[in-house]
């Protein structure tokens, strides 16, 4: 395998993982096909870079969609939607929990109870809910998305990284002022 296969199969990767919070997502881009027998490097090269560029954008692209059709899901299915703050982690049973706490609600309002993420949480698909809170630092501030009006454990929807949010009347409602 030559170095330029080795970065579309490394790009395609990374693009893969990039979002491991995704339950469900779209299936990365199929590897390079193998060059004809005698081909000239340069050409197998050139073949591997353009179809990494080419998958890789289109694969970018869809996995855009999923996420804004999945926020948006989320968005409409949601009770409540609540600023979080990563405020410290615990170990109970031998298990981290991140513990969190509500800053603001953008939707909804319920009691300002403090939310603990742990990795034994039932997971659909085999995605952990609220992977992007359970793995931050104290002080990163998520936006949780409850089911219905606590700030419990089993109503977590999901909580995602603020940098991740994409959808419009999400990006609205973050940056509306307090209620």
């Amino acid at each position: 395998m030559n170095r330029f296969q080795r970065i579309g199969i490394i790009s395609a990767a990374a693009l893969a993982f990039a979002a491991p919070a995704f339950a469900c997502s779209i299936m990365p881009p199929p590897p390079p096909p193998p060059a004809a027998a005698g081909t000239p490097q340069a050409e197998v090269d050139a073949l591997a870079m353009a179809w990494a560029k080419a998958h890789g954008l289109k694969y970018a692209e869809e996995l855009r969609d999923w996420a804004m059709r999945r926020q948006s899901g989320l968005f409409d299915d949601a009770g409540s939607l609540v600023l979080m703050r990563y405020d410290r982690e615990d170990i109970a049973n031998d298990e981290k929990i991140a513990i969190l706490k509500p800053l603001r609600w953008l939707k909804g309002s319920g009691a300002s109870a403090e939310l603990k993420l742990g990795s034994s949480m039932p997971p659909p698909f085999g995605q952990m809910i609220g992977h992007d809170a359970f793995y931050g630092r104290p002080g990163d501030v998520f936006l949780v998305y409850l089911s219905g009006d606590r700030v419990s454990t089993p109503d977590v929807m999901e909580a995602y990284s603020l940098d991740r949010i994409i959808e419009p009347r999400t990006i609205a409602a973050l940056t509306k002022g307090p209620q």
